[in-house]
């Protein structure tokens, strides 16, 4: 499935990945919609980044996959793995609208690294302390992927 992806260049990211290959994808919720994740991410103040955001019917790529964008708190992790963010909140989940767009854009990127969806596929959780990704049902994205690879 053919994907337009938008790029919304960030400021903050690192260049390259410290020799570290991408082994992860790492499944995050906005906490808003995308204009939100755009508003995040576009600031220099703010200090965060992921490669992609989802939401509204859309993807914006952030930071290049080839580049350690700043989304897990873990710089060790960030640089072996990419950032998906999707438009949900604590008292909304994505669409399916949303889910599936995000299905495809791991996929896409799990035949680009080699990666094995039911490995690769985390939570944001399972990184750091945190409530991230709440309502995304990141089980559902992981299973999926594998079932379409």
């Amino acid at each position: 499935m053919k994907q337009n992806v938008i790029w919304k260049t960030s400021p903050n990211f690192s260049t390259g990945r410290g020799g570290t290959a991408v082994d992860r994808i790492v499944i995050h919720y906005i906490v808003g919609n995308l204009a939100a994740c755009d508003a995040t991410f576009l600031n220099p103040d703010s200090q965060v980044s992921a490669h992609y955001g989802i939401g509204e019917g859309r993807i914006h790529q952030y930071v290049s996959v080839n580049n350690t964008a700043w989304h897990s708190g873990n710089f060790a992790f960030n640089q072996r793995s990419i950032g998906i963010e999707h438009s949900a909140d604590p008292n909304r989940a994505p669409t399916t609208q949303t889910l599936n767009m995000s299905i495809a854009r791991c996929v896409t990127l799990c035949r680009q690294f080699r990666l094995n969806p039911l490995t690769a596929i985390v939570p944001h959780e399972s990184v750091v302390p945190t409530a991230c990704p709440g309502t995304v049902d990141w089980e559902y994205i992981r299973d999926r992927t594998a079932v379409l690879l």
